[in-house]
């Protein structure tokens, strides 16, 4: 056994609980070592840092600190919040090290290209979890096989309902901008982030690879008054012809489990139940897996990639070219944030946690698993039609503070 690769771990609260859990788990192992963490506020977790210290992990209150004090560090994971992502890839690529960046990698098309300009080395993986999940990878393998015949369609829906909890969480929540930094957090670019990106996993021409969109069309609005966005839809085209569809939305009290529908044209598959159930024309499937199993065996592909028993990590960050296209070419086709009107929802009361609910949205995304429509399609009051998207991929850019500073109609929370 060789010895153990030294670990960092920026951020520490949030999911960066789950990022120590699968730290650990491979420290059992004796792959890795978790040496130091840098997070400005872990005084908010004082079991954990008396832990650490236990531990004889070192913190820092500045993660940049740590990557310059840490001589022997190798590999650092990086769960801070969206907004700092893309800096400090940046920075830890100045210092050499392998990466494991929790996606999305970065708000915008051209941070993205950044990043990937300087990753000459491909050091970098993206924690697109869902990737490696069971039915994710069985489904890849029945269109690369032919099984499904040609891919022709793949649509996404789901309703994860939140509250005012889930906004008051972060500064950066449900934000365009945090300062300077881009965020345009929102259900297609955070939570259910790995739906949009499995699409372009389905759509590439081998087991391993990613496809990028030329055409998308998209609608983004709000029911809260927040900056960015809390129902979203889009749908595009591969240059292969291939369609995609999904809806999206924190707004609504009944919880839809994400659905995905595969279609070609010898078979089909239907993913359930958030990834439980896979059904096909080649029978059903269990595909039970924890988000804790899920990030554990995304993490342990990563290590098999540092240590050269695997030639690529599930996704490095040219992979997310497709993903970045689609979500910036969303919100460029939607034109911004669309209010939806007061009339067109409610806002439920439950234990102190608010949560608003548009009518009649969550039927909605159902019946658009089956016939998928734009919101503008479906004769809702509020929606808006928009234009369609053909610029392929260049690198380009969208404003996000020109897109932020336009007039609401409702007055803006700064969660």
């Amino acid at each position: 056994m060789k010895a153990p690769l030294e670990f960092g771990l920026i951020g520490v609260g949030g999911f960066g609980e789950r990022h120590l859990e699968a730290i650990r788990a491979l420290e059992q192992t004796g792959e890795v070592k978790l040496v130091a963490v840098g997070d400005p506020q872990l005084q908010r977790f004082p079991e954990l840092a008396a832990d650490l210290r236990a531990r004889s992990v070192r913190a820092y209150d500045d993660y940049r600190d740590m990557l310059t004090r840490e001589s022997g560090l190798q590999v650092v994971s990086i769960a801070a919040p969206i907004p700092f992502h893309f800096e400090m890839a940046r920075k830890c690529l100045e210092h050499d090290l392998f990466v494991y960046l929790e996606k999305p990698p970065a708000p915008l098309v051209e941070q993205l290209e950044e990043l990937i300009r300087a990753d000459v080395r491909c050091r970098v993986a993206v924690g697109f979890q869902m990737v490696e999940s069971i039915w994710s990878q069985q489904i890849k393998r029945w269109i690369v096989s032919g099984k499904l015949g040609d891919l022709r369609e793949v649509r996404v829906g789901a309703c994860w309902p939140r509250g005012d909890g889930y906004y008051r969480r972060a500064s950066w929540a449900g934000r365009m901008t945090l300062g300077e930094r881009p965020v345009f957090d929102g259900p297609a670019t955070n939570a259910l982030a790995h739906l949009v990106h499995n699409i372009m996993f389905f759509a590439g021409a081998g087991q391993e690879f990613f496809d990028q969109p030329n055409r998308i069309q998209g609608e983004l609005y709000r029911a809260r008054p927040i900056e960015s966005y809390d129902v979203a839809c889009l749908r595009g085209h591969f240059p292969s012809g291939i369609f995609f569809y999904a809806a999206l939305t924190h707004a609504t009290q009944e919880y839809l489990p994400y659905q995905m529908e595969i279609i070609g044209t010898k078979g089909w598959a239907r993913v359930s139940k958030d990834g439980a159930l896979l059904e096909s024309s080649e029978g059903p499937r269990n595909c039970v897996e924890s988000i804790e199993g899920l990030l554990l065996k995304s993490f342990t592909a990563f290590i098999d990639y540092v240590r050269g028993r695997r030639h690529r990590p599930p996704t490095l960050l040219r992979d997310v070219r497709g993903y970045s296209f689609a979500t910036n070419a969303m919100l460029q086709s939607s034109g911004g944030m669309h209010d939806i009107e007061e009339a067109g929802y409610r806002r439920i009361e439950n234990n102190h946690d608010s949560l608003y609910a548009v009518h009649g949205l969550h039927d909605a995304i159902v019946g658009a698993l089956r016939k998928p429509q734009l919101f503008s399609e479906l004769n809702f009051p509020w929606a808006v039609e928009t234009p369609l998207i053909t610029t392929m991929f260049a690198g380009e850019s969208v404003n996000l503070m020109a897109i932020k500073s336009r007039p609401s109609a409702k007055p803006v929370v700064a969660c």
